[in-house]
């Protein structure tokens, strides 16, 4: 039997080809079709579970914070998420809505959506639900698809996992594993 990262990875790699495929069902997904409530609250880093790979084996795989964290907060219209380099800080390092429409959207600023890959003005993203529990979140730079990422929370609620990695090397990636905060 194949080892939990492996199995990661595995799963992961079958799951490219439907990210890749969410924008093509763009126009037949319209507006959020479930909820999306698991994703709500504040998720750090577990750095003993995380992964970094997906710059290859000879590359620079560094986990930067061992406090980076997300925070999905539910607004009027949508869900925002927030991502804070590291925990705690005054504000966010960067903030974008989860719409997951399917549709691309410019990086709100005044930080890029992507720690790599142009300036603000360069990146969009899109947002695709697969369930109520998984997202597919597409990163495009000038137009070309730069990173895809898988989000999804366990069915007890405590354990976020966030899978990236470039489309032209998806058997590298980042497997980051989230502990759910009070």
């Amino acid at each position: 039997m194949f080892s939990l990262p492996t199995r990661i990875a595995l799963a992961s790699l079958a799951m490219a080809p439907l990210a890749l495929a969410l924008p093509a069902r763009a126009a037949e997904s319209a507006p959020q079709k479930a909820d999306l409530s698991a994703f709500l609250g504040r998720w750090t880093i577990d750095p003993a579970r995380t992964k970094m790979g997906r710059n290859g084996p000879n590359g620079d795989n560094i986990l930067r914070a061992t406090t980076f964290t997300f925070e999905f907060l539910q607004g009027r219209k949508a869900i925002t998420m927030n991502v804070y380099a590291a925990w705690p800080q005054t504000a966010p390092t960067r903030t974008m809505p989860l719409i997951a429409d399917g549709k691309a959207y410019p990086c709100p600023g005044p930080n890029p959506c992507l720690t790599a890959g142009g300036t603000v003005a360069d990146q969009t993203y899109s947002w695709h639900q697969v369930d109520n529990h998984a997202l597919a979140r597409l990163f495009y730079v000038k137009g070309k698809l730069f990173d895809i990422s898988t989000l999804s929370v366990a069915a007890d609620g405590q354990t976020m996992t966030l899978i990236s990695w470039d489309p032209a090397t998806p058997e590298y990636q980042n497997i980051q594993v989230f502990g759910k905060q009070p």
